[in-house]
């Protein structure tokens, strides 16, 4: 029985410290207004830190997909987490038009972010999500650190190559997650386009790494390659062999993303 109670007070004591941090963290759920009058819904993970990560899901997914949701839980143990929705997807108003009006929709969570009074400000972006980060960045200061995942360099030259098998990765993860967090109100896909490859060259002050899967069958790699080549601020590139596209990398490997995301945090977020 002596023996038993060392071991008892250990797994209280664990407990006692889980929900001490459950109940620190606050998720504030609210909508914003885009500079041309969309509303953009939005969750914000309060932790009590002076630091946001903004996260920009990519087209076709919303803050609801769970692998959204896990790379919030990669980074809320030490930083406050702010995700929305584009326009077009989940509880936000409007239609996707590409990356042509997505800017105003980070530029609306990063005012909002401002607000709060956040001294440092990273973004962590997804395929077309991490082109508006590009746009944006390259229009106004204040962003610290991005890490961008499977950016394309440019629209035109998306590849798509739905032969491959990290199409079929892609599908079965929708239909295991009964699509929750999937589907898009979309625009005319000819709207005109600024392409990151054209922009980045203006991005000043802010560090990125590029993350990439060299199995990527929507976006090549070659496409980060391109944008690292062309950046010439503080850069870092990671090609993860077998990676596929985008949020499949936090879904194969997620101690390996978390590691990429808070090591390049510790060092560009002061």
């Amino acid at each position: 029985m002596k023996r038993l109670m060392p071991a008892a007070f250990m797994i209280l004591a664990f407990l006692a410290i889980r929900a001490a941090l459950a109940i620190s963290e606050e998720i504030e759920s609210g909508t914003l207004r885009t500079a041309d009058g969309v509303e953009i819904a939005y969750d914000r993970y309060k932790n009590g830190s002076d630091t946001c990560v903004i996260v920009c899901p990519g087209y076709y997914n919303s803050k609801e997909n769970r692998w959204m949701r896990k790379t919030v839980r990669l980074l809320t143990p030490t930083y406050d987490v702010l995700i929305f929705d584009f326009r077009g997807h989940g509880e936000s108003g409007g239609k996707f038009t590409w990356s042509l009006k997505e800017p105003m929709d980070l530029e609306a969570a990063i005012d909002y972010a401002l607000s709060k009074g956040y001294k440092h400000l990273g973004i962590v972006a997804y395929s077309m999500g991490a082109e508006a980060a590009i746009n944006v960045a390259a229009k106004q200061g204040g962003i610290e650190s991005m890490v961008l995942i499977s950016c394309p360099s440019r629209f035109d030259n998306i590849n798509f190559h739905f032969w491959e098998p990290g199409m079929l990765a892609d599908l079965f993860d929708n239909i295991a997650c009964g699509w929750e967090g999937k589907g898009a109100r979309a625009g005319s896909i000819l709207l005109k386009k600024n392409d990151p490859i054209d922009t980045i060259g203006e991005v000043k002050n802010t560090s990125i790494l590029f993350v990439h899967g060299d199995n990527d069958w929507i976006i090549k790699d070659c496409h980060s390659k391109k944008l690292y080549d062309a950046f010439h601020g503080n850069k870092k590139l990671e090609i993860i062999k077998g990676g596929l596209h985008a949020e499949r990398l936090v879904q194969r490997d997620p101690d390996r993303m978390k590691k990429l995301l808070t090591d390049w945090f510790l060092t560009t977020l002061k």
